[in-house]
């Protein structure tokens, strides 16, 4: 999901959003060399990208509420984020980037179950949320059954109910009315096709164009059941990976009463975590204080520390970099979850390391090829041919080793059954503008045009347009870069019917098996859908077919391997992506921040954690 990793002004989903050298690829951070039981944070830790796909495979069912006390956490004060990020929505149902669901997750909304920090290992750890336990399955992992925990409450007061995590997971169907939301519970629920949400009328939905006829909408969900104060998920298929999918917003509770427009329920949803929404400026400003309806002894993975969080987006990366640099008056209480410039990173490493936080995250970074409009894939691979990645990843401020190392597959480094593979032969980081032409000029294409959407308030997402608009024209290609902003970004890329034939984004593992990649990013069966969750437009049955025969009949390894045949596969004969690296996050503090984490899982700080020390 989370287009879940972010860098430079976004974030990656995945759920899917881009961040932005190399040209050594000796790590920065230096020193020790992390086991998967070691503490991954702090500044001395070189980062080991190799297992960084193992990320989240610890689950603790029996967790205990509430959460155990971070060692020297105070209580008071209220933490500035800053970050050149714009999120742009806090719809549950919509929250398909790395940061929102971080926010959401962390903060203000709760699911059935959650990713909990380990203080001691440094992982994130699976545990209970709103759930007594991580779900029960029957035999075949056709149905999973949860039950609410007694004592949790919205933040007007009212018990939270089955019926009202069930509302909130029929509304990520209505992907017209709240687009752009992870695609996992339409993949693997029953119907999950076919239903439309709780807004439309059946008829309405099936006089659409391109509505399939057997579609329906209304309150009645075949995928979903409610039995009281249980909540039982109805699977198209086998499904072990239930109890991850369960900690995602998008199966948060939504009073129905709350929800009379639903375009509007991203300005304010409903909290059941520790802090509830004060105030909100979309594109620029959130403000959350302390939900008093929020009882820790509900809850096994979240603290309420401080009084208050202030959200501050959009801002110029040099402000972010400054501001907690010279760590003075409110820089002292302020955090980014972006990656901080190389300059940054090496001043914090003379002066103060203990303020960075340096962690792998399991993501992969791309150019997601349109292959609907670049039908030919000598063009596709002329492109990756062309792309100047040292050069652009030096020009978007990468930390060299760090925030990104080339890469070749679409699956992260140390995932299950991933298959090493090279589709091009340039190990990910050579550029041929020669051999670009050349296919080029085989396919007929010399002078094809190439257009994607670029943050024109960012000056790093500048600097590496220039650069890559050069390597394409030099290589026989017209790049034609579009100008939007940071705020419009996520929005303008998610059109199917918008200008762009290319797509800089990403995407991060929501679990640690290849059936949180394919099902959501490469399924032909979601081409032309709302938000673009099939990016590059790979209409190929074969790959449906793939998908399904994985799904529905293999299990643990077989199927690991299988999704790491189908990366191989996929990259080999359709080439619909430049892999542009993976990499990891280098975060920085203030000096007052305590408790200072990352998310392994998305890149983000643990911000369930944090607490403010004046004393400091």
């Amino acid at each position: 999901m989370r287009a879940r990793a972010h860098g430079k002004g976004s974030a990656v989903r995945r759920v899917v959003t881009a961040c932005a050298g190399l040209v050594a690829f000796a790590c920065l951070a230096a020193c020790t060399t992390p086991s998967p039981e070691d503490p991954a944070d702090g500044p001395t830790t070189q980062l080991d990208l190799t297992r960084a796909g193992e990320v989240g495979n610890r689950t603790d069912p029996r967790a205990p509420a509430p959460a155990p006390e971070i060692d020297g956490a105070t209580r008071g004060g209220t933490v500035h984020v800053v970050t050149a990020a714009v999120p742009d929505s806090l719809d549950p149902a919509r929250s398909a980037y790395t940061d929102t669901r971080a926010i959401l997750s962390d903060l203000v909304v709760r699911s059935l179950t959650q990713l909990a920090h380990d203080p001691d290992t440094g992982r994130m750890v699976l545990v209970p949320d709103l759930a007594t336990d991580l779900g029960r399955p029957n035999a075949d992992r056709t149905r999973w059954t949860f039950t609410i925990r007694r004592g949790v409450r919205f933040e007007n007061g009212e018990p939270v109910t089955a019926a009202d995590v069930a509302y909130g997971v029929k509304r990520a169907f209505a992907t017209t009315e709240l687009p752009g939301g992870p695609a996992y519970l339409r993949t693997f629920l029953v119907d999950g096709d076919r239903y439309q949400g709780p807004y439309a009328t059946t008829a309405e939905v099936r006089a659409r164009p391109g509505a399939r006829p057997d579609a329906y909408a209304g309150d009645d969900f075949a995928g979903v059941e409610v039995r009281g104060s249980t909540i039982v998920f109805r699977m198209r298929r086998p499904f072990d990976d239930m109890p991850y999918l369960a900690s995602f917003p998008q199966l948060a509770p939504v009073p129905r009463e709350a929800d009379s427009n639903p375009a509007a329920y991203g300005d304010h949803p409903v909290a059941t975590g520790p802090y509830r929404i004060a105030s909100s400026t979309p594109g620029s400003a959130l403000q959350l204080a302390r939900n008093t309806e929020w009882d820790p002894a509900t809850d096994p993975g979240r603290h309420q520390y401080v009084d208050g969080w202030r959200f501050s987006f959009g801002l110029d990366p040099s402000r972010v970099n400054g501001l907690l640099l010279d760590d003075a008056g409110e820089g002292r209480a302020a955090l980014t979850y972006d990656s901080v410039e190389p300059a940054t990173f090496e001043a914090l490493r003379e002066s103060d390391p203990s303020r960075l936080a340096v962690a792998t995250s399991p993501c992969t970074y791309l150019w997601y090829l349109d292959t609907r409009r670049i039908r030919d894939v000598r063009v596709r691979r002329a492109l990756g041919w062309a792309y100047p990645y040292a050069r652009a990843w030096e020009a978007g401020e990468e930390i060299v080793g760090t925030t990104r190392v080339p890469g070749t597959t679409l699956l992260p480094p140390g995932t299950a059954g991933r298959v090493e593979h090279d589709p091009l032969g340039n190990g990910g980081l050579i550029s041929d503008p020669a051999r670009a032409r050349s296919l080029l000029e085989q396919a007929g294409s010399v002078g094809f045009a190439i257009r994607w959407h670029y943050a024109s308030d960012l000056p790093e997402k500048v600097a590496a347009k220039d650069v890559v608009v050069r390597a394409l024209r030099s290589a026989g290609f017209d790049p034609q870069p579009i100008a939007t902003t940071a705020a419009q970004l996520r929005t303008v890329q998610r059109d199917p019917d918008g200008p762009q034939n290319v797509i800089e984004s990403g995407w991060c593992s929501d679990w640690p098996t290849g059936s949180s990649w394919f099902p959501a990013q490469w399924a032909p069966a979601m081409v032309d859908e709302p938000g673009m969750p099939n990016p590059s437009m790979l209409d190929a049955p074969v790959v449906q077919a793939r998908i399904d025969r994985v799904l529905g009949t293999m299990t643990g390894d077989a199927a690991a391997q299988a999704w790491g045949r189908l990366d191989r596969s996929i990259m080999s004969d359709w080439y619909p992506a430049v892999v542009l690296g993976h990499g990891g996050v280098a975060l920085a503090r203030g000096s007052e921040v305590g408790g200072m984490a990352v998310d392994r899982m998305t890149g983000m700080p643990v911000f369930a954690d944090l607490y403010v020390d004046a004393g400091s």
